[in-house]
């Protein structure tokens, strides 16, 4: 036989053993899945955790007279649960990953499950397996209801059913959510960061921003409020308001040396939505508060001042309009410097790097680009969904938003009115 021969005859044979592929279920359903034996532990005297398993078996339910269900799982319980006339059952979908958005279901599930509790009904939560996402639901409602840290509450929860193991991105949630004091504060600018970083992924995926995270996008700040607020910064052009000092995002310097413009990252960020470590606090505790030049900022506004006092410049061939720009910049520095979401740490002034603001339409369908004055159309800065932008201070911001001092200025209400008078 020859080679061509052979290649004929095994070409016939795989042709003959192929099968067309069964038809798509149209609608996914527990009832495709086998989430293993029965496995449920109890918590605390009315709270039990386990898996699909326990959660879709009447006689377990009965067993342990559970009345109420959580699940947290990629589908929702089979039809004969979720419509049983005696139990009440919640489903959130999400699946097992670090970037899956939790930390927006805590309170409404905690909410739940006191509610059944209070009625006397059992709950179950759970998952697929009742490892991470079912826990994670768990352990926030411990931290709520007891005032605990995170690894205290994974302590107690452990404890009780041994293999509790939420991923990492879900630890960093419950991290987060017990910083915030147990309920989610909007304002708090770990949040943000947060939320801005999921929407980035989803950018990533979809190459616009979806519908669903348009709440990362705040209002205008140039548009006429009823109660504005004081502190701002605007487009040293035109005068235009194109930010307030809450849209800003502080981050602790990483390095001393100085660039002249923030640089683009060549990768992608890979632990997007990780906390910051502690070892930065650390590093920044006690170090002396610096201005954009790399000064000390309170013996620079000391040496200006007393310039202004004397009539003298701070500096040979500078003259009283060069001081007062130093007296600006040093106390806007300081402003910058003084702000802090947690420690009264140094925070860097190199650049601006800001909330996604309305003003900005670029944003809505793009990646990356520049930001423009909404009036006078001068750049002010750029903006990348999703890849890291390292500010000259050697921190890497992801996603990141910035404004470039030079082109903005920091302002007072007072002087906002003066202007638009």
């Amino acid at each position: 036989m020859s080679m061509n021969e052979g290649i004929a005859v095994v070409t016939k044979v795989v042709s003959t053993s192929v099968r067309r592929a069964p038809e798509p279920t149209a609608v996914l359903t527990r009832e495709d899945f086998n989430a293993g034996p029965i496995s449920l532990d109890e918590i605390e005297p009315g709270l039990w955790l386990g898996n699909a398993s326990a959660a879709a078996d009447m006689g377990t339910l009965e067993k342990h007279t559970i009345r109420s269900i959580l699940s947290i799982d990629s589908v929702p319980l089979p039809v004969h649960i979720t419509d049983h006339p005696n139990l009440r059952v919640r489903h959130i979908q999400a699946a097992d990953v670090p970037r899956e958005d939790l930390i927006r279901h805590f309170e409404d599930s905690n909410r739940f499950i006191a509610d059944s509790l209070a009625e006397g009904r059992h709950v179950l939560v759970h998952c697929y397996f009742g490892v991470s996402r079912s826990a994670t639901i768990v352990i926030a409602y411990v931290m709520q209801k007891y005032r605990l840290n995170y690894e205290a509450a994974f302590q107690r929860v452990k404890a009780k059913r041994i293999f509790v193991m939420p991923n990492p991105g879900f630890v960093n949630q419950l991290k987060l959510y017990g910083r915030m004091a147990y309920r989610i504060d909007r304002t708090n600018e770990r949040y943000k960061l947060f939320r801005l970083r999921l929407a980035g992924d989803n950018v990533r995926k979809a190459k616009r921003l979806p519908t669903e995270c348009m709440d990362v996008v705040k209002t205008d700040p140039g548009v006429t409020q009823e109660s504005p607020e004081p502190y701002v910064y605007r487009c040293r052009k035109c005068r235009r308001v194109v930010a307030s000092r809450s849209n800003l995002l502080l981050h602790k310097p990483k390095s001393a040396t100085l660039a002249q413009s923030p640089a683009k990252v060549g990768r992608e960020p890979e632990a997007t939505l990780e906390e910051e470590g502690t070892s930065d606090e650390a590093e920044c505790d006690g170090q002396p508060q610096m201005n954009a030049d790399g000064e000390n900022v309170a013996d620079h506004v000391t040496h200006v001042q007393t310039a202004v006092a004397t009539g003298s410049s701070p500096s040979s061939g500078g003259g009283m309009n060069e001081l007062a720009e130093q007296v600006r910049r040093s106390s806007i520095s300081s402003e910058h410097s003084n702000r802090s979401s947690e420690k009264d740490t140094p925070m860097c002034n190199k650049i601006f790097f800001i909330e996604p603001l309305a003003w900005m339409t670029d944003i809505y369908r793009n990646t990356q680009g520049r930001l423009y004055c909404p009036k006078c159309t001068v750049k002010l800065g750029s903006f990348n969904w999703v890849m890291a932008t390292k500010c000259p201070c050697g921190a890497e911001i992801y996603p990141a938003f910035y404004l470039v001092p030079s082109k903005t200025e920091y302002s007072t209400v007072v002087q906002n009115v003066q202007v638009t008078v």
